[in-house]
């Protein structure tokens, strides 16, 4: 140890000892004092327990003091739960919020879940290890997004510069070829189609070679055929307010896939308008958003399949045994009305047990884990879609399972899809086609129900469920086309690219 404090103390001017670490600070709010004791008991050795029994108290207790999470019981005289933690996504929506609530509460419980202002919900009791646990999961959410959020502060400052490097182009053209020649960035100007310019560092990006250029005797050339996505972009006229950002990807002739970002801007080039663009290769930056996202759906997923063993395996057969008591109970023989009595009781403990099913299946399908994609989307049309009279068809070439981090998400935005249709597409059939091409994942999904406006329902705010599809493809780098209209079905084309 000593060894160690040397070495590091070294490199340290003032030679500042080690601090020890600081503890992450976490709000408990619950009226129940005998609660209140036993969480910070628990947990006050490894964090900054702050305990309040008043909603309202610890509302205004956020304006001094800094938390990363708060735990909130859902049932409290002064305020729900779930009401206090709006409140503060409201004002706050940067702190983790977890809802500590009873297993009746839980649909109010998802649905916030579902809707982002809640991280995760609690059901009672609950256990120190699982605190913890959802705990670690909480503060890790926090510094992602904290890290996260730094990174686009910096971009955008640094597109801000160089927009304003832009304004002064056409003011001093010496200082913009010093830019031009010297920027790690590409840079092109590009009039009426042809390309005026483009400096070396474009040619760097795009590792053009003195092969491709013995092939095509110009860059022009060269972008038109090789990079035509990039090409199209470079020479488009119509920018809006003059100055535009897009994203594009382009294939590299090693096979290399290259995401790049343009920053373009109408400028006046020789008396006559021209597209200035600024090329940026951002393939480091979204391989490291793509590994954020990756870590973050990993840790939900593994949460939910912990959370789903938990209820499958604890309160199904506990509920099961005692459905089989009160069958027993239930012999004609005994005092009259009882077998009424009993049998509804057993109505009621067949809907419980058929619950905690569809709440661990909800978080972590254990048919998905075992079976994959194919097979869980056939047991689930089979037991839940065809019984309501709907004809539901999945064919797939698939001969292998898919990884794990395509495989979930798929799940996730098919499964939107089917409960989009049995909520409001009033329809009779439903087909599900799944086809490996060369290049990728198809994925064809269709339903023959009332259809909708895709573009009204964005505008007024209710195609949550078109948005969350739309995130979780493009967080494995596929594409969404939507294709519905009033009377004629749904159709929804997804593609995923090999790798």
């Amino acid at each position: 140890m000593v060894i160690l404090e040397m070495k590091f103390n070294f490199f340290m001017e003032d030679f500042t000892p080690v601090q020890e670490k600081k503890k992450e600070s976490i709000l408990y709010v619950d009226d129940d004092k005998v609660n209140l004791e036993l969480f910070y008991g628990l947990l006050s050795d490894d964090y900054d327990v702050i305990l309040e029994s008043s909603p309202s108290r610890a509302f205004d207790l956020l304006n001094s003091k800094k938390v990363k999470v708060i735990v909130s019981d859902q049932r409290m005289p002064e305020e729900l739960g779930l009401s206090f933690l709006e409140r503060v996504h409201q004002v706050y929506p940067d702190i983790i919020k977890i809802i500590y609530t009873a297993y009746l509460d839980h649909d109010a419980a998802l649905q916030a879940v579902n809707q982002g202002s809640i991280f995760r919900y609690l059901l009672k009791p609950w256990n120190s290890e699982q605190m913890r646990i959802t705990l670690e999961s909480a503060i890790r959410e926090y510094d992602l997004k904290h890290e996260n959020s730094i990174l686009l502060n910096e971009l955008k400052h640094k597109n801000e510069a160089l927009e304003n490097a832009l304004n002064t182009i056409s003011e001093n053209e010496q200082k913009f070829y010093g830019i031009f020649m010297d920027s790690s960035d590409g840079i092109t100007i590009v009039q009426d189609e042809q390309l005026i310019e483009a400096n070396s560092a474009l040619v760097s990006i795009l590792k053009m070679s003195n092969a491709m250029f013995e092939k095509y005797p110009s860059i022009k050339e060269l972008l038109k055929h090789k990079f035509e996505p990039l090409w199209a972009l470079l020479s488009r006229k119509n920018i809006e307010d003059n100055k535009t950002i897009a994203e594009t990807t382009v294939m590299l002739e090693d096979g290399q896939k290259k995401h790049l970002e343009l920053n373009s801007k109408i400028i006046l080039y020789k008396n006559a308008e021209a597209t200035l663009s600024i090329i940026r290769d951002i393939t480091e930056r979204k391989e490291h958003e793509r590994k954020i996202m990756e870590a973050i759906v990993n840790t939900q997923e593994e949460e939910q399949r912990r959370y789903a063993q938990e209820l499958h395996d604890g309160l199904g057969p506990i509920l099961s045994t005692l459905k089989m008591y009160v069958e027993w109970l239930a012999n004609p023989a005994n005092q009259q009305n009882k077998e009424t009595i009993t049998r509804q009781t057993i109505v009621f403990i067949d809907e419980a047990i058929n619950q905690a099913k569809s709440i661990a299946n909800n978080l972590s399908p254990h048919i998905l884990q075992r079976f994959g994609l194919v097979n869980t989307l056939e047991t689930y049309c089979n037991d839940a879609v065809k019984p309501l009279g709907i004809e539901c068809t999945i064919s797939s070439n698939l001969t292998t399972r898919l990884p794990q981090h395509i495989e979930v998400p798929l799940y996730r935005v098919l499964m939107e899809c089917i409960n989009n249709t049995l909520k409001h597409a009033e329809a009779k059939k439903i087909i599900i086609r799944l086809r490996k091409v060369n290049n990728g994942l198809q994925i064809n999904y269709n339903d023959n129900g009332k259809g909708f406006d895709i573009a009204q329902t964005l505008n007024v705010g209710k195609g949550m469920g078109l948005s969350n599809i739309r995130n979780r493809i493009n967080l494995i780098d596929g594409q969404v086309k939507f294709i519905s209209n009033p009377g004629i079905g749904t159709d929804i084309e997804i593609f995923v690219p090999e790798g």
